[in-house]
């Protein structure tokens, strides 16, 4: 299921794409916007698979909107009434672009690709080393990426902690966000991030790691809760 967010000012075009994506049953729209500046936060702090965005809005364009991203930019098809923005979008390393109004069939191509570009984002992922090699002092340790369990930031530095060990490193959280990948990790504070499989309690919005009792951040909140698999 790729989870979708949509991010236009034009109520009509909102409605047809989600009508579309509604005839996709592999496509799950989680949430969509009006206002570029109000999504800002909720994009910056969620987990998702595909953004339609608008590229003329009154406050901010599409283009400043991506600007303005901390993370990674997830698969993004412009919307648009005009086709001359279409060479300064794909400077954007976009997936796709529609001109308004959008037809089933483009809409249906632009799927196609995205699919087809994350299917190979995994397999790559897939063929990556699973194993991390640190400078400890005068020696160079090996980690498995299998073990890792937590992630924690102090100021400019990193600890990276295993059951039994623990791995400090000159970084920062978003370079961790971007190594890691965020179908295994999640992000659940501005200084933690954790292994999904190795949450297992929460209490009071924080999660039990050890001997540790780590916070959910206010704008995690939401991502987190939504992640787990809760009955």
């Amino acid at each position: 299921m790729l989870k979708c967010v949509i991010i236009d000012d034009d109520p009509t075009a909102r409605l047809l794409l989600k009508q579309y994506i509604s005839k996709d049953s592999e496509l799950d729209l989680l949430n969509e916007f009006n206002n570029p500046t109000e999504a800002l936060n909720y994009v910056n702090n969620t987990d998702f698979d595909l953004l339609f965005l608008d590229i003329e809005m009154p406050e901010m364009t599409g283009i400043e909107f991506i600007e303005l991203l901390n993370k990674k930019l997830p698969q993004t098809i412009f919307t648009t009434s005009y086709k001359d923005f279409a060479i300064n979008a794909f400077k954007y390393n976009v997936t796709g672009y529609l001109i308004k109004p959008v037809e089933y069939p483009a809409f249906c191509n632009a799927i196609l690709k995205v699919k087809d570009n994350i299917k190979e984002s995994k397999t790559q992922k897939s063929n990556k080393d699973s194993v991390l090699f640190i400078k400890n002092g005068d020696t160079i340790a090996k980690l498995n990426i299998k073990d890792l369990g937590l992630i924690e930031c102090i100021g400019d530095y990193v600890n990276l902690y295993t059951s039994d060990q623990k791995f400090t490193i000159h970084s920062t959280m978003k370079a961790m966000e971007k190594k890691f990948s965020s179908e295994e990790f999640i992000r659940v504070h501005r200084s933690y991030i954790i292994r999904i499989d190795k949450i297992e309690v929460i209490e009071d919005d924080s999660i039990r790691y050890g001997k540790k009792n780590i916070p959910i951040g206010k704008t995690y909140k939401t991502q987190v809760y939504s992640r787990l698999n809760i009955m």
